[in-house]
């Protein structure tokens, strides 16, 4: 995906994050302008606005400036430049990366010596000043003018690279946009090699929108990777603080999601100051949003794209994240599609995660068969693991499979697990024994279980059931006591201890445990039933 400066804050007098609020508010990262065809009142009007705008921007901010094409664009451009040379010069500690966003068709690249003089050359020329200056103090200029290309379907691979290479002379540093309908120069490494950075995006059209919209959700990508590789928790906060400005209708954006939804801020046309619409954008993002939920989309959208083995590994990695989020949530069949797009795009190394993964949500959703068969995927990288054959284990005892289920138990607890993990085995396969009859054999998992638990309440409520089963009805009770001791609010353990005083032939004390349980649960049919039976008895 396309490599980005990073962004940090700055706190100099001329930034206004702070106005008319205590809390201190992020500074613009990315300002995109879709530019319009030329009229001098709207490009005044866009100039201030945008002058204005460079208060609230941060240290290292991108200003990404889309057109259609070169003759069309370049005027604009020219004229945004002197404001940003101008509020460079009042902020020495301010610096902006200038992306000219623009179509080039085969015809330019043919022409190359011309348009590199009459438009690149010119505009490189503009900020020679800020060139000298990275050169006096061995810094990075404070102005960065990186073009970025957007060729068409006809164009030439060796005359676009003979494009890069002149804009590389210059130090112009050039990117590339591909879209779906160019995505095979992708294929041509010694292209790919001349650029700073590749930007992908969908669709064909190439309209200035479109760009916007791709150059954006490449961003929402990278802005991802960058938190996951340093505290995914903060997967769900919004984006990094970004404007879209439309010259085209004067509308102002607060975010890819609102373009989208055609739900602007302000009119930059209209008697409005940046202040207000900034107040506006403030507002806007504490409001409530599913940013979460835009990543995830925003990031799906990539997987579908013919990317190179880097990006299509990183949206992989991210597919991945987002099926472990849904998982935690609860949100199987999301999580379920989430790792199913991330298999076929992560590493082959990376298999075996995901597929547990996917085994887990498979299993929680009833779908036990594609459950085994994931879990049998991961088997050669977890096969020395207590809490993988745990979960495969319980992935037959929901099958109803006990008796493979008791198998794959009987691994887990080999591998020897932690306590709290042997536990939690212990009485699954009591719970395993017991449907399959074998109550004796239960009853060995089970105090085996107790004794090195303590007071877990599941264990005395399948205990009793055990011994209820071999009539053992004293002992029954004795367990059921305790499993009500530790939850009294269990209707199911006093319907049980109900059932067992009735074999052991105590109605008085039957009736009493029946009339507790519908107490509790007052739909429970069998302690209903039971106790009409006793209370209709002689």
């Amino acid at each position: 995906m396309a490599l980005r400066p990073q962004a940090t804050e700055g706190s100099g007098r001329e930034n206004r994050f702070a106005r008319n609020n205590t809390m201190v508010k992020p500074g613009l990262q990315k300002i995109y302008v879709i530019l319009g065809k030329q009229d001098e009142g709207q490009l005044e009007r866009l100039c201030r606005t945008l002058s204005s705008l460079f208060s609230y921007v941060n240290l290292t901010s991108n200003l990404y400036l889309v057109t259609g094409n070169l003759p069309e664009g370049m005027p604009w451009v020219e004229r945004i430049q002197k404001d940003v040379s101008a509020f460079l010069r009042g902020n020495l500690f301010a610096r902006l990366y200038v992306h000219f966003v623009h179509r080039v068709p085969q015809a330019v690249t043919e022409e190359i010596d011309f348009y590199f003089q009459y438009y690149y050359q010119s505009l490189k020329r503009a900020t020679r000043e800020f060139d000298q200056e990275g050169y006096m103090h061995q810094e990075v200029p404070r102005l960065m003018l990186l073009p970025v290309i957007v060729p068409d379907n006809e164009v030439e691979p060796a005359s676009l690279m003979g494009l890069l290479d002149m804009l590389k002379s210059a130090f112009l540093l050039p990117s590339l946009y591909l879209d779906m309908g160019t995505f095979f120069l992708a294929q041509d490494e010694d292209l790919l090699a001349r650029t700073e950075k590749v930007y992908y995006g969908h669709g064909n059209s190439g309209e200035p929108a479109e760009i916007v919209c791709n150059l954006y959700h490449q961003d929402i990508v990278h802005d991802s990777s960058a938190k996951l590789e340093s505290d995914a928790v903060f997967m769900t906060d919004p984006c990094p603080p970004a404007l879209i400005v439309s010259a085209r209708d004067g509308m102002v954006y607060p975010c890819i999601d609102a373009f989208l939804k055609k739900e602007s801020l302000a009119n930059i046309y209209e008697n409005l100051s940046v202040d207000d619409i900034m107040a506006r954008y403030y507002e806007h993002g504490n409001s409530q949003r599913d940013c979460l939920g835009c990543r995830e989309g925003v990031v799906e959208s990539f997987s579908d794209l013919p990317l190179p083995k880097a990006a299509t590994h990183e949206v992989g990695g991210l597919l991945y994240h987002f099926g472990t989020l849904n998982q935690e949530a609860e949100n199987h069949v999301r999580a379920i599609e989430n790792y199913k797009k991330s298999l076929r795009l992560s590493p082959i190394e990376e298999a075996a995660s995901i597929c547990f993964r996917l085994g887990l949500s498979h299993t929680r959703t009833g779908h036990h068969d594609q459950a085994l068969e994931a879990f049998n995927r991961a088997a050669p990288t977890y096969h020395d693991q207590d809490y993988f054959h745990f979960h495969t284990g319980l992935c037959y005892f929901e099958r109803g499979d006990y008796r493979m289920a008791l198998e794959r138990f009987s691994r887990a607890v080999r591998l020897k697990p932690q306590q709290e993990d042997l536990v939690r085995i212990l009485i699954y396969m009591g719970t395993c024994h017991n449907s399959l009859g074998e109550y004796e054999e239960a009853l060995v998992e089970l105090e085996r279980a107790k004794e090195t638990a303590g007071p877990v309440k599941e264990i005395f409520n399948t205990l009793g059931f055990s011994y209820f089963q071999l009539k053992d009805y004293d002992k029954a009770i004795e367990n059921l006591t305790r499993a009500v001791e530790i939850d009294p609010y269990s209707a199911i353990d006093y319907a049980s201890l109900g059932s067992s005083y009735r074999e052991k032939g105590n109605i008085k004390m039957a009736i009493a445990m029946y009339e507790k349980a519908l107490t509790l649960d007052p739909n429970m049919i069998s302690a209903r039933e039971n106790l009409e039976r006793l209370k209709g008895q002689p």
